[in-house]
């Protein structure tokens, strides 16, 4: 087995368990698929086909409005780069997903996962518990957004993913937690001046 491929198994084992006769129907329709930073896994205006997985690398996903990117999540080693609109209804995207670093992916096309779905009920359970952690993901998002003060945003962002903040630039996370790179700037000198006093 590809070492990629091992990977990707490990932590689709850890969300639902896949046995190896599951994992036959599945490893022949995995791809590899290799970016360069800066280059778009997903771009505005075509069909997402497929569904991808970090096994290295850094990608984000923003919206473009006005003219400004907005920058909606952040993905690394181990996690599933989407669209998940487009790819759920093959219709065109109005996102876009962009390497922050050379990244590799593994990926599965549409109609291969909806093979899995229609044969295999251990891949059938997979996608409903990814289904139910995407909507959890999404619904804290709208709340951090709706009811968290710009600093209490920074704060959390910093402990649930402080790896972000050494991996990514500041004017994206700033656009993530939906302030501006002065206020972030701002909120950061605040908090250490906090944390130099106590």
């Amino acid at each position: 087995m590809h070492p990629s491929f091992q990977i990707f198994r490990d932590v689709v084992n850890k969300i639902s368990p896949i046995g190896d006769k599951d994992w036959q129907l599945c490893e022949p329709g995995l791809g590899l698929k290799t970016l360069p930073k800066s280059a778009f896994f997903v771009e505005e205006g075509k069909v997402y086909r497929e569904i991808g997985f970090v096994v290295k690398g850094l990608l984000r996903s923003y919206y473009l409005v006005e003219g400004e990117e907005i920058n909606t999540a952040f993905f690394t080693e181990g996690q599933w780069p989407k669209a998940y609109h487009s790819f759920l209804t093959q219709t065109a995207s109005r996102q876009w997903i962009q390497a922050l670093e050379d990244s590799e992916l593994i990926t599965i096309s549409y109609k291969q996962l909806q093979y899995l779905f229609a044969n295999s009920p251990a891949w059938e359970r997979f996608g409903r518990i990814a289904t139910e952690n995407l909507y959890i993901a999404s619904q804290l998002r709208s709340e951090m957004l709706l009811l968290e003060k710009p600093a209490e945003r920074y704060i959390n962002l910093a402990k649930t993913h402080p790896h972000l903040l050494e991996r990514v630039p500041l004017y994206h996370l700033a656009s993530y937690i939906g302030i501006k790179q002065p206020s972030l700037s701002r909120i950061r000198k605040r908090l250490a001046k906090i944390n130099t006093a106590i």
